[in-house]
């Protein structure tokens, strides 16, 4: 798959067309891969989570690749989503509601179509979506850390 020279004003109306997949502002002629999908979701977590502290190196804590929802015990089944969780935080700045807002803004000015939580518990989540990929980031008001989970679009959605 070759992705497209073209300027993004003609690819936004080319795609609308043509069905043409983006990752990344990256048009591709075809459909995404999941491991395309995977490796975006990937980049678009630590990019967020280092804009949201950027002091500190994000960390991925989970990414075991693409894994099937609904497979069997014996793991029959083809690959279908991938999930990747990416921490971070900064112990001299504890505060979760600032951390949580200015995610939120981040992902927002990024495109993603951010919702905001009510606390409960202690626990703080905003949860947002964009093109099929769903993204959560936890913060709990007795720890530092950012939690940052994300899951790519199902592969019959790519």
């Amino acid at each position: 798959m070759l992705p497209s020279k073209r300027s993004g004003a003609d690819c936004a109306a080319r795609e609308s067309r043509l069905g043409l997949a983006t990752v990344g502002g990256t048009v591709y002629h075809g459909s995404v891969t999941l491991t395309e999908a995977r490796n975006h979701l990937r980049s678009e977590l630590l990019a967020v989570a280092a804009t949201v502290v950027p002091d500190q190196t994000p960390t991925v804590t989970q990414d075991v690749g693409p894994v099937n929802e609904s497979a069997l015990a014996d793991d029959r089944g083809r690959e279908s989503v991938c999930t990747i969780t990416v921490e971070t935080g900064d112990p001299t700045t504890p505060d979760p509601e600032a951390q949580l807002s200015f995610a939120a803004q981040t992902l927002e000015a990024r495109g993603w179509k951010v919702t905001i939580t009510e606390v409960a518990d202690g626990h703080h989540q905003i949860a947002a979506r964009r093109s099929g990929y769903d993204l959560t980031v936890d913060a709990h008001t007795t720890d530092w850390r950012l939690t940052f989970t994300g899951q790519t679009p199902y592969v019959d959605d790519l």
